[in-house]
């Protein structure tokens, strides 16, 4: 189990501790989903216990009434913004709809909730120049090649693959091709779909493939930690902090940002939506549309970089 793992939470009544056990194992078995989402999703079923709790509500007999003066609460009391809060309404109604599917309640109380309307965040990606620099960085001072081979084909891979970071090491070597350009994905709700990796991550993992051995591997996952066992997504995100503060950079390097970088780097060289949508492992159409803002901005900022009366204008 990851060092991530969340425990259950235990209430004082033994029927709640195992709705969200049988709530845990829905998220982890069948939807596959990360150890992050996982962590969040309890959490925030125990804030909605404790509510539920202190108010007398029994959570079998919910209507949506109480819902509602559940997230009254929240926004009063706690001032919780309304992505937040959107958040908390998807991990109920994703509880209460295991709770139907199992018989326990006779209707899923949520649905006539509405979602609280949010802006859509555009996701930070890096410039070509920056993922550059990462890239080629070198790792002066640094006493091991062998992890320094071990993080570069890391940094390829995600930005290559578009991986999720609980994709990457959750990658096994029986789901990488013979010549290594191949990447078969679990991804979430344990959907698979083929990763392609170019050049330079083809290169980078063959490198540290070659150096793998001397991990003294203890599992079959690709990317180790150290003592030979499974990466941790904890583990990758350390490792790109560590390379960040080396780099002298302010700015986050994350996972997930290369995994926006590939995707706005395909839209702006001109790739189809959807064969973008299907390289991230997208269900919906509407997910990957967001990439498309990205690279309308950056349309207009050639333009008013480029354009003579787009620069009157702002002079």
């Amino acid at each position: 189990m990851s060092e991530y793992t969340l425990a259950v939470p235990k209430f004082s009544s033994e029927i709640l501790t195992k709705a969200a056990h049988r709530f845990h194992e829905y998220l982890r078995i069948e939807k596959n989903y990360s150890q992050n989402t996982l962590n969040a999703y309890l959490l925030d079923l125990k804030s909605f216990f404790e509510f539920c709790q202190s108010e007398q509500i029994d959570i079998y007999t919910l209507e949506a009434v109480d819902v509602r003066s559940y997230f009254a609460f929240l926004s009063l009391k706690q001032g919780l913004d309304r992505r937040t809060q959107s958040r908390k309404l998807s991990s109920l109604r994703t509880f209460y709809k295991v709770m139907f599917n199992d018989g326990k309640v006779p209707s899923n109380p949520i649905l006539s909730v509405q979602f609280p309307k949010t802006r859509k965040q555009i996701p930070k990606n890096f410039r070509i120049q920056e993922t550059e620099e990462i890239l080629e960085f070198e790792e002066e001072g640094r006493t091991s090649e062998i992890l320094n081979l071990r993080d570069k084909a890391i940094i390829e891979v995600l930005y290559s693959g578009g991986l999720r970071v609980f994709e990457l090491v959750d990658a096994t070597l029986t789901r990488l091709s013979q010549d290594r350009t191949i990447l078969k994905v679990l991804g979430k709700r344990r959907k698979e779909r083929f990763a392609y990796l170019g050049k330079e991550a083809v290169e980078s993992l063959s490198a540290y493939l070659e150096v793998r051995p001397n991990f003294r591997p203890q599992c079959e996952e690709i990317f180790l930690n150290q003592k030979g066992k499974k990466l941790t997504t904890r583990g990758v995100r350390y490792i790109l902090n560590e390379r960040r503060k080396r780099m002298g950079w302010d700015k986050p390097i994350t996972p997930h940002k290369f995994r926006h970088t590939f995707a706005t780097d395909l839209l702006d060289a001109g790739a189809d939506i959807r064969a973008v949508q299907e390289l991230l492992g997208h269900s919906s159409l509407s997910t990957t549309q967001v990439y498309l803002s990205v690279s309308k901005e950056k349309i207009k900022e050639v333009y008013r970089k480029a354009h003579p009366h787009a620069k009157r204008i702002e002079s």
